[in-house]
């Protein structure tokens, strides 16, 4: 598989150009949730550029068990077992009039999102907002397992993406080639993988 590097910067720009695309299409969420760890950088972006243009949002950050690279596979075939943590502050909050932007980095299967809608609705009943909508600036669909697909995207890819803050999987000889900050200071403190 291609392993495909981005940028921190390419990352923070395509944010701000799905923020673009969603105030484009008229659409103005009430509530921002950014879905830890790469949803959140985006969510935060996307949601600055929104109150730029007079959108305010409420906004927050959650998670599911997605543990990185090493328990991805695990978690696909196992994807009943996906667990979302942090909702808390949503259900004390949402109602069925608001609208919901859910972001991530990449829509790839699609089954945290789903994952995290469905524990909102069985949590919020008829609080749960009728307007959700999915923002990720990389999406794959070629492996979709779920029936909802992202309303708002950029890029199309079957590439591995490896996110600028990802180390995780990668050998020292990549790490060297795309991350030289980060090779530096492996060498600068002596830091070594277990």
């Amino acid at each position: 598989m291609i392993k495909q590097f981005l940028s921190a910067e390419d990352v923070l720009v395509d944010s701000y150009k799905l923020a673009a695309k969603i105030y484009n299409s008229g659409f103005r969420p009430d509530f921002i949730v950014g879905l830890w760890r790469g949803g959140s950088p985006i969510g935060i972006a996307v949601q600055d550029c929104l109150e730029y243009l007079g959108v305010a949002t409420d906004h927050i950050s959650i998670r599911t068990s997605y543990r990185g690279l090493s328990s991805y596979q695990s978690m696909v075939e196992q994807h009943e077992n996906i667990r979302v943590h942090g909702t808390q502050y949503l259900l004390d909050r949402l109602e069925s009039h608001h609208k919901l932007l859910l972001v991530d980095d990449v829509y790839s299967t699609g089954l945290n999102l789903d994952a995290v809608i469905r524990r909102l609705s069985s949590k919020t009943r008829r609080n749960m907002p009728q307007d959700v909508r999915i923002a990720a600036l990389w999406y794959k669909p070629n492996r979709v397992r779920v029936e909802r697909t992202p309303d708002y995207y950029l890029h199309t890819t079957d590439d591995w993406l490896v996110l600028p803050y990802e180390l995780d999987g990668l050998s020292e000889q990549e790490i060297q080639a795309h991350k030289p900050f980060a090779s530096d200071l492996i060498a600068r403190y002596n830091l070594k993988q277990p």
